[in-house]
């Protein structure tokens, strides 16, 4: 049998493993109703944007809102298109492009005039 001479490798002992840099955005649940109808998911904050995430519930036709707000001063405001006696995934994006982002948000879920018929204040975790 022939001997095998190990090769000198050098060993890097306890070099931790590369891993990515992630980020991880505070999230607030959020549910707003009236009667039969409603609008419900999870809000994440970003720095500078808000992102509703969510079911809308329309019985009738309904529309939800999202409002950033920076203490008194609205930033953005945006809504679903509306929607019929159905149930759909609904995403609203909001703009927050102050230091900080928005720290609140209302959500509005209204009928098919503008009339508000629900809403909720949502405040940054």
């Amino acid at each position: 049998m022939a001997a095998v001479a190990a090769a000198a490798v050098p060993v890097l002992a306890g070099a931790p493993a590369a891993t990515a840099a992630t980020t991880t955005y505070p999230t607030t649940r959020f549910s707003v109703r009236s009667g039969d109808s409603w609008y419900t998911g999870q809000i994440t904050w970003y720095n500078r944007s808000v992102s509703l995430g969510g079911a809308l519930n329309a019985d009738g036709c309904r529309r939800a809102y999202g409002i950033a707000w920076a203490g008194t001063t609205p930033l953005d405001e945006r809504s679903t298109s509306t929607h019929c006696n159905s149930y759909t995934d609904q995403d609203i994006s909001l703009d927050a492009d102050v230091p900080g982002g928005a720290d609140h948000v209302r959500i509005n879920l209204t009928d098919a005039n503008g009339k508000v018929l629900a809403y909720r204040y949502y405040y940054r975790p």
